[in-house]
Parts: C-alpha cells; structure tokens; sequence
C-alpha cells in the first residue's frame, strides 16, 4: 500500500551539514567504500567510532533536493515543460542555466579540489520534460533518463574529483549505453527485491541489475531496507537476509550499501542491529551467529542469553516459513511469517523477570525494549480476541511517552493515540457483547474482497479497529462502487450498525453512504459521521422496519475522491 514510500523513506532526509568533506573512496575500512545504517544508534558521532557514513556529511546534495541549487532570483528555464507548459513540480535537464547553477553551487560550496558526492535527481513525480532540447536528446513522456545522464557525464567531466550519482528510480531506469566516466555512481533502490531468507527469483534479477549498472558506471551504491516501517517495535529479524544480500553485493562489486531504518525514532533491538550490521558491512562472511551472542552478552548481560538465543530462533523459524518479509504490515503480517507468537510471549515474559535485576543504563536499556514490545503483546491479544488481561501492557507501553520512544511507524504513529484507541475498543466490547446479536455470526461478501484484506470473519467479532492504525481490525476495501455484504437473520433484529474508520493521511476516507436492502428494496440508509469520542471512528445505524422480510444486504459505497475505506465492525441489536 505504501511501496512508493519505500524511496522517499531515506531519499527525503535533509542534510544538516553544508561544510565541505573529503569522502574517502577507498576500500581501507571494508569491501564497501561507502556504509550507512540509518538507526539513532549509529547517528553522529557512535557511526563515525563504527566506521560509518552519514547522508548528513557525506553528500553535497542528497535525495530530491535540487532546488537547493537555485539561486533566489532563478531562470525559469531551469523548469520543465510538459504538455507545452512549463511546470515547478519538475526540473529540465537540458537546461543550460540548471547546469550553470549546479555547477556555481559546487564550487562555491565545496570548491573543485576535494572530494564530495551529489545526487542529480529528477523531482519525485512521473514528469518528464518534453522540450525540444529534451526529446532532440532522447527523452520520452515517461523517461527522463537521456538528460539526466547527459548532466551527469557533464558534471563528472566538469568537476574530476567530485563523485556524481543518477537513481535507478521511477523515470530513471534506464542504463546507459555507453560507459560513464569513472567519477559517476548510481542508486540503486532494493524496494523490489523482497526481503526473504530463501531464495526466489528476486536474486538473480537484482543480481544481473546491479551488474548491467556496475558495467557503465564505476560506482554502484544500494540502498537496503532494515525494518518494518508500520511497526519499529515488532522484533525484525534482519540478519540471515541481509548477510546473504550483502554477500551479494560484494560479489557484484557495488561501492556503498546504505541500510534504511527507523532514523532517529526508536525500533527494537536497534543497538544490536546497529553493531552487527556494522561488522557485516566491514566482512559479510563474519559469523552472523556469534556476532548477534557477543553483542547481546555485551549489551544485556543479565539477559545477553535469553535475548541471543531467541533471535537466533526467530531468524530460523523466519527462514523455515521462506515468506518476504513485509516493509509495511502489523502483527498479523508477522505472525503469518516471521513472528513466532508463542516463543516470543515466553522470551517477553522472562525478558520482563529479569529487568528489576538490572540498575543503570543496563536498566534504563532493557526497561525500554521491554516496554517497547508490549505493543506486540497487546496485538497479539487483539488477534485472538481475549483482551481481558490488556491492562497490564496498556500500562507499561504508556510509560514510554515522553522518552522518545512514541513514535512507532515511519507514519508517526504514536503510542498515545494507540491506547487510547484501544481502550475505546476494550471498553467498546464489554459494553456491547452481551447484547451484541451478530457477535460471532457469519457475514457473506457478495462482491470481491481486496486480496490482502479478505478476512471478514474480523467485522463481527466483537472489537473495534484502531483508527490510528489501519493495520488494526479494519478490512481495507477498494471496491469500485459498492462493498455488498450480507447479514444473516437473527431473532430480535431491530437494527445493524456499522463501524467504518478513516486514516486520511493514508488515503483511507469514511464511506460516502451505507445503504441497507432487504430483498433487494432499500429499507434504511445513512451517511457516516464522525463519532463525539474520536473524529476517526463513525457508526452508521440502519433500523429494520417490522415488516421488512427477505435477504438483507449492506451496501458499503466508496468515496471514491480517495483510495480506499476501512470497515471495522457489524453488529446488530
């Protein structure tokens, strides 16, 4: 739902350092002359003791960031013209005076003799110019590959010691025909090369990219992806995947591997991810198992054991279900491939027995992942429907707010707003399962699911879904017009209510109406509304008049102003 994200997760990070660096291209710290992991623990000063890159230091220009190039008075030819208009939503790349810019903010910046990397990037959209000077030099409405390179070879020839870099993105995918000069690099996004412990397909054809780039131009960067952006606090287990991508990569001579994580949000296990990736990147046929013991010993020492021991298992259960691992997905994508719900309760439960043991920063660490995994432990509960003993992780995962431990999801997601959609949910269920009619009853979809939200059996089973996450008991459907759903007869029947939430960030919209019919004739209709306790959350209630007999039907219509709507409940009193 989100892939495009997947780029724009790393590629949109400011840099917050315009001083001139020397980047050290050479192979003296590993196979890789560029490394990065972008987790807080190897932020500043920690990643540079690691031998570690940083987007902040390591590049002039970074990501979709062009326009920092133009002076404030700029041309207006630097912008592209498409369908006959010029547009600011896109650059021109045949541009002489983008080049001029480009080329007098190298130099005023950084100067010509040291050495420093730049990211020519088209703007993150799919338009192309189409200038005469621009499709004269190869550009098609949906390729803008042609100029792009053509600047790049420009700028290479222009500055001899700076390093310039095209993607492997969206309007810029193709290769060049002719090999660049030797100071030219490129991006390469691994968004489509899933991360799964077996391998598939996916190998060789990312395998066989990395070389076709890697025969034109001399430096050949990936950029990696090392957690579950929907959730930072579900154990991820990374390790056998990425060693195996890793090796990979040194075989096919690619420079710089940047790993993209949770930034400077906080995600379970970072330090440990932080500390052996780093070792990888220096030797990906190090140990991955003795890496992942000595690093858990040296940063748990009461539970370096338990902590080590239960990562391993994970690793190997993950690599037996030989499922991708999902970028974005809730606990329920975990548990159906790298989540082994039981063993994990067991580790969170001893794991929680030994923090009062600890003091100090052992304490202040463990005390936090502890808390941290909670989240999991109430999702699991939510998945199997007993919530009776949700208060204990409610109160523990609450002590992280404020402790920079909050945000949970690349969406920035908070706890704050998770429990307090959950405890709308708990207390939702209490108040309505001894009256609740269809509570456990089977609901029939008469028009097609969407295929990754296709378990219906979650509308009646007594909880709500969390708006704030709609990973969280909703049913995401697409439909075109309507979502036709029908409800079984049961004795009493005076009305159905139907919960729907919203997530307008992620393109979710309450639906426009919900209609009910009963042997095919509209008996009730309603147009959902937001809820006084939470303006994500609406119920629609349709009343069965006495004499309606027949089939009953729910007609869920789309707004289709935006992608989708969410369902979260069906209930009837």
């Amino acid at each position: 739902m989100k892939k495009s994200q997947l780029f724009l997760t790393f590629l949109t990070v400011p840099l917050l350092c315009c001083c001139a660096q020397s980047v050290n291209t050479t192979k003296d710290k590993g196979i890789f002359e560029y490394k990065e992991i972008y987790l807080s623990d190897a932020l500043g000063q920690q990643g540079k003791e690691l031998g570690l890159n940083s987007v902040d230091e390591d590049w002039g220009l970074w990501g979709h960031n062009l326009r920092r190039v133009l002076p404030l008075n700029h041309s207006s030819q630097v912008y592209a013209t498409v369908e006959g208009q010029r547009t600011k939503e896109q650059f021109c790349f045949s541009s002489e005076q983008l080049y001029e810019y480009i080329a007098n903010y190298i130099i005023d910046t950084y100067g010509e003799n040291d050495t420093q990397r730049f990211a020519i990037l088209a703007n993150d959209n799919d338009l192309v110019c189409q200038c005469q000077l621009c499709r004269k030099a190869g550009n098609t409405p949906h390729n803008t590959s042609p100029t792009v390179l053509t600047m790049i070879e420009r700028l290479a020839r222009r500055f001899p010691r700076h390093l310039f870099f095209t993607s492997h993105y969206s309007t810029a995918k193709t290769v060049p025909a002719h090999r660049m000069p030797e100071n030219t690099g490129v991006l390469v996004s691994a968004m489509d090369y899933p991360l799964c412990s077996v391998e598939t397909e996916h190998d060789k054809r990312f395998e066989n990219l990395l070389r076709q780039w890697g025969e034109k131009m001399n430096h050949v960067y990936v950029w990696d992806y090392i957690n579950n952006f929907d959730d930072y606090f579900t154990p991820f287990p990374i390790f056998r995947i990425m060693q195996r991508r890793l090796q990979m990569y040194a075989r096919c001579n690619v420079k710089g591997v940047f790993l993209n994580g949770s930034g400077s949000d906080y995600s379970t296990w970072q330090y440990i991810h932080t500390m052996v990736l780093a070792d990888l990147l220096k030797n990906p046929d190090l140990d991955c198992a003795k890496l992942i013991k000595s690093h858990c010993e040296a940063r748990y020492s009461k539970a370096g054991k338990l902590t080590a021991d239960f990562m391993l298992k994970q690793e190997d259960w993950t690599a037996k279900r030989g499922k991708a691992l999902p970028l974005y997905g809730g606990v329920s994508q975990a548990v159906n491939c790298y989540l082994p719900a039981k063993e994990f309760i067991d580790f969170h439960n001893a794991f929680a027995a030994l923090v009062p043991e600890t003091s100090g920063d052992e304490r202040r660490v463990m005390d936090r992942l502890c808390r941290a995994m909670s989240l999991t432990r109430m999702e699991l509960m939510r998945l199997s429907g007993d919530i009776n003993g949700y208060q204990t992780y409610h109160d523990h995962l609450a002590a992280l707010k404020g402790k920079n431990t909050e945000v949970y999801s690349e969406s920035c997601w908070t706890v704050e707003t998770y429990l307090k959609d959950y405890e709308e949910m708990a207390q939702h269920a209490a108040e309505s399962k001894d009256h609740n009619l269809l509570l456990g009853k089977k609901l029939t979809a008469l028009s097609n699911l969407d295929e990754e939200y296709n378990d219906i059996v979650i509308l009646t089973d007594g909880l709500l879904g969390l708006p704030s996450n709609y990973h969280c008991g909703q049913m995401i459907s697409s439909a075109k017009t309507a979502l036709l759903i029908g409800v079984p007869r049961v004795p009493g029947m005076k009305k159905i209510c139907v919960w729907t939430t919203r997530n307008t960030p992620c393109h979710i919209l309450f639906p426009e109406k919900i209609t009910l019919t009963c042997g095919g004739i509209t008996i009730a209709e309603a147009i959902p509304e937001p809820t006084p306790s939470n303006a994500d959350r609406s119920v629609a209630e349709l009343y069965i008049p006495s004499t309606a007999k027949g089939d009953l039907v729910l007609h869920i219509i789309r707004n289709t102003q935006d992608r989708t709507m969410a369902i979260d409940e069906i209930e009837s009193f």
